[in-house]
C-alpha cells in the first residue's frame, strides 16, 4: 500500500467505510428485530395466559371445556388486536373446539395446557408469524441506508481536507460512532414504539372484557369483581404494575399497585382512548423496563464494540500507509487479516458445541460424547501443524495461507450443505487443517519481519488477533444466530473466508531464500546445544517434503531433551490450552446450555474471556520485552488460572440464571488474565531457553506439542464432568494449575543458567 496512489487509497477507504457502517446496520437490524419481536411475543403470551386463567376458572368449577360458550368473545379479542397472531385454537383430544382461521398459515406455534382440577382437559395453541413485525422494523431501518450513504460522503470530505497522518482512522471513527449512536437511538423508538403497542394491545384486551360497562352503559356499581379481573390480567405480565380504567375522568376499576411505585410509574405509562369516553391506562413498572432497555443497550454495545475490532484493524492500513516500513507494513496486514479468519471459527462457537451434540445424540451418542467429535479439528490442527512449518520454509508462504484459508472455507460449507456424521467429521478435520496452516503462515511472516526489540509484540499480534476474533464472532455469531440459523451462520463463515482469501493477495510473496539468509545471519550470532545436532533444520532443504518433515521431527526430538522446554510445555502450554478447548470452548457453552441460558449471553460470556486476555497480552507483552523475562508471568498465570477454576464452580452450583451468567462471566474475565498472562509470553520463554536461532522451528515445534492440549481438552473435560460431576471436575482442575505454577517456579531455572550448563 505505500506505492498505492492516494485516491486510490482513499477509494479504498470509502469502500471500507460503506462495507463497515453496512455492517452496523445489519447488526442493528438484527438485534432491533429480536427485541421487538420478544415484545410483541410477551404481549401476545400476556393476553393469553388472562383468557387461559379465566377459562381454567370455568374449567375448575366442573363444566366441560367443549361446553364452554363465549369461546370466541375470549379469544378473537386477541388475534384482532396484533397482527404477528395468524391462528388461534383450542382443542380438546382430536376435536378442535376453537378456530381463529380455517386458512393454512405459517408461524411459530405456541401450546398452553388448560387444566381443570384433575387432569389435562386441552390445550390452547397460538400460531404467531413475524412478517409485521419485520414490516415495521424495516420501515425505521431502510431509511438509515441513506445515512451510510452520507456518511461515507462525510468520511471522503474530512479525508481531503486533512493532511494528518493519522486523518483515516479519525473520521473513520467518527463515522462510525455517529452510525452506532443513531443505530442505538433508532432502537430506543422501537423499544417505546414497542411498549406502546403492548399497551394497545393489552387495552384492547381490557375493553373487550369490560364492555358491558363501557360500552353498553351499564353503571360500574352493578358489576363486582372488575378490580380482581384487571389485577390478575396485571399479574399475567410482570412488567406492568397498574392498570386503570376510566370513564369521563371517573375511575371505575383499577388493579392494586406497590404504594412506593406510584410516583414513578408516570415516565412508563401509556393511556388508550376510544370516542365514548372510555380511558385504559397501562404502567409499567419503571425498573423492568430500565433493565429491560439496559440488556438491549448492553447487547449493542458488545456488538459495536466487535465490529470496531475488526474494521479499525483494517482501517489502520490506510491510515499508516505512508509511513510504515515495509516489514512494519506486512506485520500490520497480517493482524486483520489473521483477526478476521478466527472470526470465521468463532462466528460458530455460540452454536457449534450444541449442534456437534445434537449431531452425537442423533448417531447414538451421549452429549458429553460430543467431546470426540469437538476435538477432530483440533486433531487436525494439530497433525498439520509439523508439515504446515516446514511447507512454509520450502514453498511461497502466501500459498500456503491461500491453501489454509480455503481448506477453513470449504470445512464451513460442508457443514452447510450435509448435516450426516462422516460429512460433520470430515468438514471439522478440514478446518483444522486449513486453521494450522494459516497460523504457521501467520506465524511465519510475523518471525521474518520482525526482530529482537518486538519479538514478543510480534507474537502479541497472534494473541490479539485470535481473541479480537473470537470477540466480534461470538457477538455477532449470537445475534444472526436467532435470523440466519445455524446454516445461515456456517455459510457466513464460508463467505468470510472468500473475503479473506482475497486479501491475502496483497502480503508478499516469500520465497525461502528470503528465510534462509536470515536464518543464516541468526545461527551466526547464536548456537544452543540442544539443536546442533540438527543446525542445518534452520536453513530450508530442496528436497522432498517428506525428507524435511524427517529434519522437523529430528529438531522436535532434540527440543524435547531441552528440560526447561519441557517443563514450560508440560506445566503451563499444554494445561493452558487444554482449559481453552475444554473449559471455555466446550464445558462453559454446553452447561450453560442447560441451564436454559440464551445464545446471546453464552457468547457474552465467551467474550469476556476474550476480552481479558486482548486487555492483559497487550500490557504484558511490551513488560517483558524490556525485562528480558517472561518465567513470572507464566507462574503468575498459573496461579490465576486456579482461581478462575474455583469461581467457576462456584457458578454452576448457582440456581438463579442472571447470577449464574454474572458468576460465570467473572470466571472468564479472571480465565482471560491468565491465559493473557501466558498466550505470547510462553512463546518467548521457550525460544530463550531452547534456541533463538532457529527461533522458527522453535516457536513451530513447541505450538504443535502445546496442540496435544488442544486435543485432549474436550476429551479430558467431558470425562471429568461426566465421572465426577461439575463441581469436583473444576476443583481438581484448580488444584493442579496451582500446584503446576508453584513447581514452575520453584524447579525452571533461568535461561542465563540453563543456557550455560
Amino acid at each position: 500500500m505505500n506505492a498505492m496512489k492516494p485516491y486510490s487509497r482513499l477509494l479504498l477507504g470509502a469502500l471500507l467505510v460503506v462495507l463497515s457502517l453496512s455492517l452496523i446496520w445489519v447488526v442493528g437490524y438484527a438485534q432491533a428485530l429480536k427485541s421487538y419481536q420478544q415484545q410483541s411475543r410477551d404481549a401476545v403470551l400476556a393476553q393469553t395466559e388472562a383468557a387461559k386463567i379465566n377459562i381454567e376458572q370455568i374449567l375448575s368449577s366442573g363444566v366441560p371445556l367443549h361446553e364452554i360458550a363465549g369461546l370466541e368473545k375470549m379469544l378473537t379479542p386477541i388475534a384482532q388486536s396484533d397482527a404477528s397472531v395468524v391462528d388461534l385454537r383450542v382443542i380438546s383430544g382430536q376435536q378442535a373446539l376453537y378456530r381463529y382461521t380455517t386458512e393454512p398459515m405459517e408461524g411459530s406455534l405456541v401450546t398452553l395446557p388448560l387444566n381443570n382440577k384433575f387432569t389435562q382437559a386441552g390445550v390452547l395453541e397460538i400460531l404467531l408469524s413475524s412478517d409485521e413485525t419485520e414490516k415495521v422494523i424495516e420501515a425505521h431501518f431502510q431509511p438509515m441506508l441513506l445515512l451510510v450513504v452520507l456518511l461515507a460522503g462525510l468520511f471522503v470530505w474530512l479525508v481531503l481536507r486533512s493532511a494528518r497522518p493519522n486523518r483515516y482512522l479519525t473520521a473513520f471513527g467518527l463515522v462510525f460512532a455517529v452510525m452506532s449512536l443513531s443505530v442505538i437511538l433508532m432502537v430506543g423508538v422501537l423499544y417505546q414504539s414497542g411498549l406502546q403497542h403492548k399497551a394497545d394491545s393489552m387495552a384492547s384486551i381490557v375493553t373487550q372484557r369490560l364492555a358491558p360497562v363501557l360500552r353498553l352503559g351499564i353503571s360500574p356499581h352493578q358489576v363486582s369483581g372488575m378490580d380482581t379481573m384487571l389485577d390478575s390480567f396485571r399479574q399475567s405480565n410482570p412488567e406492568v404494575s397498574r392498570i386503570t380504567v376510566t370513564h369521563n375522568e371517573a375511575i371505575i376499576a383499577r388493579s392494586q399497585s406497590p404504594s412506593d411505585m406510584l410516583s414513578a410509574e408516570e415516565m412508563a405509562q401509556f393511556s388508550v382512548a376510544d370516542h365514548r369516553g372510555n380511558l385504559v391506562t397501562i404502567a409499567f413498572e419503571p425498573k423492568a423496563v430500565l433493565a429491560q432497555l439496559a440488556h438491549i443497550l448492553k447487547n449493542f454495545a458488545i456488538l459495536f464494540a466487535g465490529c470496531a475490532l475488526i474494521c479499525v484493524a483494517f482501517v489502520r492500513l490506510l491510515s499508516h500507509a505512508g509511513t510504515q516500513s515495509h516489514g512494519e507494513q506486512v506485520l500490520a496486514k497480517v493482524k486483520p487479516l489473521l483477526l478476521v479468519t478466527v472470526l470465521m471459527e468463532a462466528l460458530m462457537a455460540p452454536v457449534l458445541p450444541q449442534y456437534l451434540s445434537e449431531v452425537a445424540v442423533q448417531n447414538g451418542g451421549t452429549a458429553h460424547g460430543s467431546s470426540y467429535f469437538f476435538t477432530l479439528y483440533f486433531v487436525g490442527f494439530a497433525a498439520m501443524l509439523l508439515p504446515a512449518a516446514r511447507m512454509v520454509e520450502v514453498f511461497d508462504i502466501r500459498r500456503v495461507l491461500n491453501a489454509g484459508i480455503a481448506c477453513s472455507a470449504i470445512g464451513c460449507l460442508m457443514l452447510a450443505f450435509d448435516a450426516q456424521l462422516w460429512s460433520v467429521l470430515v468438514a471439522r478435520l478440514i478446518s483444522g487443517i486449513g486453521q494450522a496452516m494459516i497460523f504457521i503462515a501467520a506465524q511465519g511472516y510475523l518471525l521474518r519481519f520482525s526482530d529482537q526489540s518486538n519479538k514478543t509484540q510480534a507474537a502479541g499480534i497472534i494473541v490479539f488477533s485470535f481473541n479480537a476474533g473470537l470477540i466480534a464472532g461470538a457477538a455477532i455469531g449470537a445475534l444472526l444466530a436467532e435470523s440466519l440459523g445455524v446454516q445461515g451462520i456456517f455459510l457466513l463463515s464460508a463467505s468470510v473466508g472468500g473475503l479473506m482469501f482475497l486479501f491475502a493477495l496483497s502480503l508478499p510473496a516469500i520465497s525461502m531464500k528470503t528465510g534462509s539468509q536470515k536464518a543464516g545471519n541468526l545461527e551466526s550470532g547464536h548456537q544452543h546445544s540442544g539443536l546442533q545436532s540438527s543446525a542445518n533444520s534452520a536453513t530450508p532443504s530442496h528436497g522432498s517434503l517428506a525428507e524435511n518433515l524427517r529434519v522437523m521431527v529430528q529438531d522436535s526430538l532434540a527440543l524435547i531433551r531441552v528440560p526447561s522446554f519441557v517443563r514450560a510445555m508440560l506445566l503451563v502450554g499444554i494445561p493452558t490450552k487444554m482449559m481453552l478447548t475444554g473449559v471455555v470452548s466446550f464445558a462453559v457453552p454446553i452447561l450453560l446450555s442447560k441451564q436454559g441460558v440464551a445464545k446471546e449471553s453464552i457468547g457474552q460470556v465467551l467474550m469476556a474471556y476474550a476480552f481479558a486476555v486482548l486487555f492483559v497480552s497487550g500490557k504484558v507483552s511490551p513488560l517483558i520485552d524490556r525485562m528480558g523475562s517472561a518465567k513470572w508471568a507464566l507462574c503468575l498465570g498459573n496461579g490465576v488460572a486456579a482461581v478462575s477454576l474455583v469461581v467457576l464452580a462456584s457458578a454452576f452450583s448457582l440456581e438463579n440464571t442472571t447470577v449464574l451468567v454474572a458468576t460465570a462471566t467473572a470466571a472468564m474475565l479472571i480465565m482471560g488474565v491468565s491465559h493473557g498472562l501466558i498466550n505470547a509470553p510462553v512463546v518467548t520463554h521457550v525460544v530463550s531457553v531452547a534456541s533463538e536461532s532457529h527461533a522458527n522451528a522453535v516457536a513451530s515445534t513447541y505450538r504443535f506439542l502445546e496442540r496435544i492440549g488442544h486435543v485432549a481438552g474436550a476429551i479430558v473435560v467431558g470425562a471429568l464432568l461426566a465421572q465426577f460431576g461439575q463441581l469436583s471436575a473444576f476443583w481438581s482442575l484448580a488444584a493442579f494449575f496451582a500446584l503446576a505454577g508453584l513447581l514452575m517456579w520453584c524447579a525452571d531455572r533461568t535461561p542465563t543458567q540453563e543456557a550455560t550448563a
